[in-house]
């Protein structure tokens, strides 16, 4: 492929999946790191609420102990530092291996608008607090809906891009396709241009592994373009 030779800038370097959680873009992040902060607090809540009033309701329970469990994982998913303490990287490389969807964006929406209806539920309608259950769950709920929205816009767009080159077929390098080159491919099959937040969802997605070092194997590349319904992201 002619034209496809160049550097990869810096700024790709940071794609790495274990590191990055599904979001590298800071806003997407804050607002997952908020939407998790919701999720825990709707548990905290709920715990408190009903040891205070000596409630026995062991199926509610179950639900908040729930809640606080996917809460913590999604906190330790999102936490919004740079560079992560290898502890941290650990449990995010296995949140990548054992619960893949909680790293897509298509995959995040719908689980954190399931998420939300569980909040309303769980503080609303066992009148533990009206006011909670619609701002925690009416937030979260909200965010699941624009992830889920933005995630199937993403792999609509991507999957134009491999329609394009499954008729004007082009080999991926040996060493595998940078950032830069993948974007340079899809401008001269289809004249798509993502930007390098979507470049990064995009590798993310496309990758085998949690450790995405920037590149799209030649196994990633022709699984991809493989006759079959579309990558989601």
């Amino acid at each position: 492929m002619q034209g496809m030779g160049g550097a990869m800038p810096t700024n790709f370097g940071e794609a790495n999946q274990a590191v990055a959680g599904v979001a590298k873009n800071v806003s997407w992040k804050i607002m997952f790191f908020a939407g998790a902060c919701c999720v825990l607090a709707s548990a905290v809540i709920a715990i408190t609420a009903l040891t205070f009033t000596f409630t026995f309701a062991p199926f509610s329970v179950t639900t908040i102990l729930f809640l606080l469990s996917f809460g913590l994982l999604m906190i330790v998913l999102d936490f919004p530092v740079p560079h992560p303490s290898p502890h941290l990287a650990t449990i995010r490389m296995n949140i990548y291996k054992f619960m893949l969807f909680m790293t897509r964006f298509t995959g995040r929406g719908m689980w954190y608008l399931f998420l939300g209806t569980m909040i309303f539920v769980t503080l609303f309608d066992l009148k533990i607090s009206y006011f909670f259950g619609i701002v925690l769950g009416g937030y979260t709920s909200i965010l699941g809906i624009a992830a889920l929205v933005y995630g199937i816009q993403l792999s609509r767009k991507l999957d134009g891009v491999r329609k394009e080159l499954q008729f004007k077929p082009a080999e991926c390098p040996h060493q595998g396709l940078t950032m830069q080159q993948f974007q340079t491919l899809a401008v001269q099959v289809s004249q798509t241009h993502f930007t390098d937040d979507e470049l990064t969802y995009v590798f993310n997605g496309l990758s085998f592994t949690a450790n995405n070092d920037g590149l799209i194997s030649q196994d990633e590349y022709n699984t991809w373009l493989m006759p079959g319904k579309m990558e989601i992201v």
